[in-house]
């Protein structure tokens, strides 16, 4: 039987929809996909209260999943959640299952299942049982060359069967799904848009206290950068941008782990951190994310592609000034809410923050503007259609 209409064959009316969840990343990742992760699984549960959802999850190390007290907080009261921890390492299970294709299914550790999800990349074989994963970007096909090889040869190779065998594919973004049905031939019927949401908190943010911007080394005024450190998010035209500002320029706060390459990165914007002019802060927590957007003079991610690009939508939550690339994904989550340069272009880029710093973008008018996009985007309403693709291939 073709994947998209499999069903599971023990679906019973009568008995509760059983959700078994690969929930490693709500549990180990920080930023990103584990953020996606621990919210928009809960908002989904809590659209179906009379499912049994099951997190299965497997963590990096031996000690505790850095993030599990958050993820299960997400949930509302009154649903049944059980949680269910591999005995084997996130390394090797993903050897196990995506380079070695062993058929071990996951239900061997999370029990009977009607739908299998992910919010990752990769669902793990499941039988039968219908199993949907989410595609965030195709960046390892898009810009191969700013995506670690190692990274870009797993996904190559996993990516292309994880669709093929869905129930349905979940894509974050209209950007995400034209991507697969221009690069990987997936039919669009078989599509599921399931996009990232922006917390209330971010909204109701104000600016962090001195207390906290000490904490963090963050000046009184700044430009905000938020996202790790690696080539695709394209840090080099945006230290090429700063250095064409003149001096009176807020210094740019860069927030977010480091990660491929990142040493040659900042490396090439010695000169400026020497001088104060940019600031390199590291991940920030998330209960001080929020604040650090508000207090930002304007936030800038000049990112050369994306899949949906959540710190745009947060900084407009915030209803700070924002100044994004002309990535696709960007441009359709902002609207018309953010001003945009073309990646890799410093003098553009440079235009676009003198202008985000300009009387123009401080109104009250263009604050609510960027607030009022924002709202288009909520945990609740991706919830709500993955709650409704969960029941569709849970035969309910």
């Amino acid at each position: 039987m073709p994947a998209d209409r499999r069903r599971a064959s023990s679906a019973d009316p009568a008995r509760p929809l059983r959700v078994l969840v690969d929930d490693s990343a709500a549990f180990d990742q920080g930023a990103g996909i584990g953020r996606y992760a621990r919210n928009v699984v809960p908002a989904a549960a809590a659209c179906l209260p009379d499912a049994v959802f099951t997190l299965v999850h497997a963590t990096a190390g031996a000690g505790p999943a850095p993030y599990a007290e958050v993820a299960l907080t997400a949930f509302a009261p009154g649903g049944e959640v059980r949680v269910r921890r591999v005995p084997i390492g996130r390394r090797r299970l993903d050897q196990l299952w995506y380079r070695l294709r062993v058929p071990m299914p996951v239900q061997v550790f999370g029990g009977r299942a009607d739908v299998v999800y992910s919010p990752d990349f990769a669902v793990p074989p499941a039988g039968r049982t219908p199993r949907l994963p989410t595609i965030h970007d195709l960046a390892y096909l898009v810009c191969p060359e700013r995506v670690p090889p190692r990274l870009r040869d797993y996904l190559a190779a996993v990516v292309p069967r994880q669709v093929a065998d869905a129930a349905r594919v979940l894509a974050v973004s209209e950007t995400t799904r034209r991507d697969l049905v221009e690069r990987l031939g997936v039919a669009e019927e078989r599509i599921a848009i399931v996009p990232n949401g922006v917390d209330e908190r971010f909204f109701a943010a104000g600016p962090l206290s001195v207390d906290e911007r000490q904490t963090l080394g963050v000046p009184a005024a700044y430009l905000l950068s938020v996202g790790s450190v690696e080539p695709r998010k394209d840090h080099e035209t945006l230290f090429a941008a700063v250095r064409r500002l003149g001096p009176d320029t807020p210094p740019v706060v860069v927030a977010g782990s480091h990660g491929w390459n990142a040493e040659a990165i900042l490396d090439g914007a010695a000169g400026l951190i020497a001088a104060g002019r940019v600031v390199v802060v590291g991940r920030v927590a998330e209960e001080m994310l929020p604040g650090l957007y508000a207090g930002a003079e304007a936030v800038v991610y000049p990112s050369w592609y994306e899949g949906f690009g959540l710190p745009v939508v947060e900084a407009l939550a915030a209803g700070v000034p924002t100044v994004a690339s002309t990535a696709p994904a960007l441009r359709e989550v902002a609207g018309d809410a953010a001003l945009f340069a073309p990646p890799g272009d410093p003098a553009a880029l440079a235009e676009m923050i003198e202008a985000a710093l300009g009387s123009a973008q401080r109104t009250e008018a263009a604050r609510e503007a960027r607030r009022r996009r924002a709202r288009c985007f909520s945990w609740a309403r991706a919830g709500a259609a993955l709650a409704d693709v969960i029941r569709e291939v849970g035969g309910r």
